[in-house]
């Protein structure tokens, strides 16, 4: 089991995350950069060692109030976690980071791009001109299937 030092100074290693101090000599860790509502990475870092980090990609009852403890956890799979929620955490309600973005082609070669620009898409021509901006996902991905336009892999 790691110390409270050793999982501070883990945590410390991150530049996304900014520590608050709160109370009992408990440290929460956040990441403002965050695409959602919710910044808290890293909760009630003690002086015993606990601590928890945030899983919300997992469903409720796999957690408490959304985290996972790691008194007893490993630096590997505290790593592993508070990378899987650090990345969780860039994605918007809808799923998809900011920027996120796929590249579609037709039968002649001519490719569109289509980009989650939250909350809408756009799909753009290759001198970056927008084509057209749609609601949902969905509603980009009809258009450009309408136009004889397949996603590339």
């Amino acid at each position: 089991m790691l110390s409270f030092e050793e999982k501070k100074a883990l945590f410390e290693e991150y530049p996304e995350l900014t520590a608050a101090p709160v109370s009992l000599n408990r440290i929460n860790y956040h990441f403002e950069d965050s695409a959602v509502a919710k910044t808290m990475v890293i909760r009630f870092l003690h002086p015993n060692g606990n601590a928890f980090v945030y899983a919300g990609y997992l469903p409720k009852e796999e957690t408490d109030k959304g985290y996972l403890s790691i008194r007893d956890a490993d630096e590997k799979t505290i790593r592993e976690l508070v990378d899987k929620a650090i990345a969780y955490l860039k994605k918007t309600a809808d799923g998809y980071e900011e920027g996120y973005s796929e590249l579609w082609f037709d039968q002649r070669g001519d490719v569109l791009r289509l980009i989650y620009d939250n909350p809408m898409w756009s799909v753009t021509l290759p001198n970056d001109k927008i084509e057209g901006i749609f609601k949902t996902k969905e509603a980009a991905e009809g258009y450009l299937m309408d136009e004889d336009f397949f996603k590339g892999s």
